[in-house]
């Protein structure tokens, strides 16, 4: 089974401020890349069994995703996608927003992002969301990782700071996204020791050389059964990630470097995500 677990789905023009724009603007990311219809992500998806689908919220950096409007579309085609909430810890309603989620719109997971965000991974606020996240067996994505937003200091994308609140709820199952770059060892020394802390690759193929490195770290540290497929649709598609990671080892062919092994790769591609991160919820995929 191929689970892409971390997919993008918005509408550009509703749901991005001009801050984002100016943003994107200036690191030379084109705002087409990031203007698609629901048509173009389900052939952009196509590729997975299951996908993970949220938007973002992050009023701080100018991210504006409307949980109703990806809820619709999961409750359109919920045989395949799963929805995954949205909480703005820096909205004073948060908490509301996240228990109307949970109970009303039936999200089965949340969706983090402190350096979109503006609140310190370890800030009391998202210490709440923790906490039922925890008593509610609803796992955590959350964006541990570099980013093109401005105005919320680079360390609150340490992937360090999640090792404490691994400590601190122990049963709280935690993906970080992208393999925490261009911090990858941190991951890797994370979710090595962290029971119910996972890593996703999302984003990661087309920047080669620091793929390569990470996995080869991920190799010796022996810890690639915890890394997760996912592909940062749109950033890329579903079938474009899974041929971009196994050409992984195009690079260290050329260079002479030594190879990521090819039952690591496939088992990445073909990981039972859900069976990790649900493991007494099966049922309800």
């Amino acid at each position: 089974m191929i689970v892409d677990i971390h997919t993008h789905f918005l509408n550009f023009e509703q749901h991005c401020g001009n801050q984002l724009r100016q943003d994107m603007k200036r690191c030379n990311i084109e705002e087409k890349q990031w203007t698609y219809s629901e048509e173009d992500y389900l052939n952009g998806t196509k590729a997975a069994d299951k996908v993970i689908v949220f938007g973002l919220k992050a009023t701080k950096t100018g991210w504006d995703v409307k949980n109703e409007y990806v809820a619709d579309f999961v409750s359109r085609h919920s045989e395949k996608y799963i929805y995954f909430a949205s909480i703005d810890p820096y909205q004073p309603d948060f908490m509301l927003d996240l228990v109307y989620n949970h109970k009303q719109l039936k999200c089965q997971g949340v969706k983090l992002g402190a350096i979109y965000q503006g609140v310190h991974p370890c800030d009391k606020r998202y210490y709440e969301i923790y906490d039922y996240c925890e008593k509610n067996n609803l796992p955590i994505i959350t964006h541990m990782a570099a980013t093109f937003s401005s105005g919320v200091p680079l360390d609150y994308a340490r992937p360090f700071h999640m090792d404490q609140v691994a400590c601190d709820f122990p049963h709280l199952k935690l993906i970080l996204a992208h393999l925490g770059h261009p911090w990858e060892s941190e991951t890797l020394a994370i979710i090595r020791r962290q029971e119910n802390v996972y890593a996703d690759l999302s984003a990661l193929y087309y920047r080669p050389w620091q793929f390569y490195n990470a996995m080869r770290l991920a190799v010796e540290y022996g810890c690639c059964n915890k890394i997760l497929f996912g592909s940062d649709f749109p950033a890329t598609t579903t079938e474009s990630s899974i041929a971009g990671i196994r050409n992984l080892n195009n690079l260290a062919i050329k260079a002479n470097l030594p190879l990521i092994p090819t039952d690591l790769i496939e088992g990445i591609i073909g990981r039972n995500t859900l069976d990790l991160i649900y493991p007494t919820h099966k049922q309800l995929f």
